[in-house]
């Protein structure tokens, strides 16, 4: 059964276009399909700059259970999200992420971890 994952940016254009650009290479994986989307309330995961837009979280409107993913140079202090990738991203790291999102987005209610996760990422 193919899960459909939706991920939005909050960052600058070019940013943007990067992840836009990842997603095309690598977004179809066989049994998950991810999509870019801009950000709007049917966002399973949405990527925010912290260095430029760390302000506007915690988002609103947002569907529950959603995941944020830090986008940074470095480690945020205090990140309220337990996802991070680093600037510049590199397509290995990205694969990376999307394999621990999927793992997380797929989990069953009755796993612990992932409810955790959950809880945690606003």
């Amino acid at each position: 059964m193919t899960s459909n994952y939706v991920l939005s940016v909050i960052a600058d254009e070019q940013d943007k276009l990067l992840f836009k650009s990842l997603l095309a290479t690598f977004g179809d994986r066989g049994d998950n399909q991810w999509t870019y989307q801009e950000h709007s309330p049917a966002s399973d995961v949405i990527v925010v700059d912290f260095e430029l837009h760390a302000q506007k979280l915690p988002l609103r409107d947002a569907k529950a259970g959603h995941v944020v993913v830090a986008y940074s140079t470095q480690t945020p202090a205090n990140s309220p999200t337990p996802f991070m990738i680093s600037k510049p991203v590199r397509g290995r790291d990205f694969v990376k992420l999307l394999e621990r999102l999927e793992d997380i987005l797929k989990a069953d209610d009755e796993d612990e971890f992932a409810k955790t996760q959950r809880r945690i990422v606003f």
